[in-house]
């Protein structure tokens, strides 16, 4: 069983792992959580609809997310539905799992 840490999947869950880190002498700061924890839902999304790791999800700026083929060719792109990802997942952090996983199916799906 591997020893890597859940991935947050709500607000609520992320001030948990930000308690936790602090305890760890980690602490972080909120929005860097977010970002990093929208990021690795996406990767763990796109892995699940590859059925492996073979693409790579990029971080661009602070409203895209670049989708990168095994070979380092962009193939796609998740865009903030606001003016950042962060607000996305702070505004309904559900609504954002279901978006994530619909594009990780789209980018997967047109392999």
């Amino acid at each position: 069983m591997n020893n890597q840490p859940m991935i947050p999947e709500t607000m609520e869950q992320i001030h948990q792992r930000m308690d936790e880190l602090a305890q760890a002498g980690q602490p972080v700061a909120e929005d860097d959580l977010i970002y990093q924890t929208v990021q690795d839902l996406l990767q763990l999304y796109l892995d699940n609809a590859e059925e492996g790791h073979y693409d790579s999800v990029k971080p661009v700026d602070a409203q895209t997310f670049e989708f990168v083929s095994i070979t380092g060719r962009k193939i796609g792109e998740y865009q903030a539905h606001s003016d950042s990802l962060v607000n996305d997942f702070k505004a309904n952090d559900f609504k954002m799992l279901l978006d994530l996983e619909a594009a990780a199916n789209r980018i997967a799906g047109n392999r």
